[in-house]
């Protein structure tokens, strides 16, 4: 199945599925549209995120997924909800303790029938990767450890771009 991650927003919620292998190629777009919009008047009153047609998220999908959790947490005070989440996603979830943080459905609202597809944007640069990476090294000591080689290799990419651009 294609990878392809779909966004609309219907009467203040914004509803969002994921669909086959999610990367982090779409996740700068998705990033920007979604954070956009929770800055925006009038303000969300939830965000769906759909995983039935979902059959595998990469570390950046899921930081992003932490990442968007906590801002829609700090603007409504409720978490986001995940629904129809299966076996493969859910374990993914729980793997890397997400689980903990969000609301998770097995019923959910009707989704909107025609949704914008988001494209691929730009690409995922290593600021964007690190900061993804850092949200889910913020959830638990095993995360950190198993993000650490990357967010150290990260970090110091950006250590060195720092230093050509000076």
């Amino acid at each position: 199945m294609e990878e392809a991650v779909f966004v609309k927003e219907s009467e203040s919620r914004l509803f969002i599925k994921a669909q086959g292998h999610i990367t982090a190629q779409l996740c700068p777009e998705l990033k920007a549209r979604a954070f956009s919009r929770l800055e925006a008047e009038p303000p969300l009153t939830a965000v769906y995120m759909d995983f039935e047609a979902c059959e595998y998220m990469d570390s950046t999908f899921l930081g992003l997924l932490v990442g968007l959790n906590k801002r829609f947490k700090a603007l409504s005070g409720h978490p986001i909800t995940l629904v129809r989440v299966n076996s493969t996603c859910g374990g993914l979830l729980r793997t890397i303790g997400v689980t903990k943080l969000v609301e998770i459905a097995d019923t959910s609202p009707d989704f909107p029938k025609i949704m914008e597809r988001v494209g691929p944007g730009p690409r995922a640069t290593a600021e964007f990767l690190l900061d993804a990476h850092e949200e889910l090294s913020g959830l638990s000591d095993e995360n950190k450890a198993r993000f650490s080689t990357l967010t150290e290799t990260l970090k110091s990419a950006l250590g060195k771009d720092k230093e050509k651009e000076k």
